[in-house]
């Protein structure tokens, strides 16, 4: 690729890193879940946003609950809910600073949990890739439009279960 295309430079947009940290907040979850026990509507309480999507009674209590604990849990759903902070950055050098001042305070913060590890995990990710990442607001690429059609193909394919053939597949999409 690099003989094709000299010039071209990777760019992370918030998607995966994102879903990284989603992934490390479950793992702590069901970890502490078999350790502890707590609620099922915790679960989703975790997922959804608290800006965007309104929680039930029973997802909220059971979110206040985990916080008020002080859990393992609660403190992997604040470092992630904290990545809003570097999404919501205006400039390129605001998203720089604001990565690194995340990555400072949030390392310390786990490395003082030992139960936090996936999370130092999905910290040392976004680390690896932040120069990758500041290049969202150079170039101001993200890969919603890839997603979004992804979205369109697997649909499609659910609804081309019947069919014999991958033309038929093709031809839907």
């Amino acid at each position: 690729m690099a003989e094709h295309l000299p010039n071209a430079e990777v760019t992370v947009d918030g998607f995966p890193i994102v879903q990284t940290f989603t992934k490390a907040l479950d793992e702590m979850r069901k970890k502490e879940r078999r350790e502890q026990g707590h609620p099922k509507s915790l679960r989703w309480a975790l997922l959804k946003s608290l800006e965007n999507e309104n929680l039930t009674p029973k997802q909220l209590a059971a979110l206040q609950e985990r916080v008020a604990d002080q859990s393992a849990t609660a403190d992997a759903w604040v470092i992630k809910k904290k990545l809003r902070w570097i999404q919501k950055a205006p400039t390129l050098r605001a998203a720089r600073w604001r990565i690194t001042n995340y990555l400072k305070v949030m390392q310390a913060a786990v490395s003082e949990k030992p139960l936090l590890k996936p999370m130092a995990k999905a910290l040392a990710t976004l680390e690896r890739h932040a120069d990758a990442v500041v290049r969202r607001w150079i170039s101001g690429l993200t890969n919603a439009r890839r997603e979004g059609m992804n979205g369109l193909f697997q649909a499609a394919r659910s609804r081309t279960r019947g069919y014999r053939n991958e033309t038929n597949f093709i031809a839907m999409i």
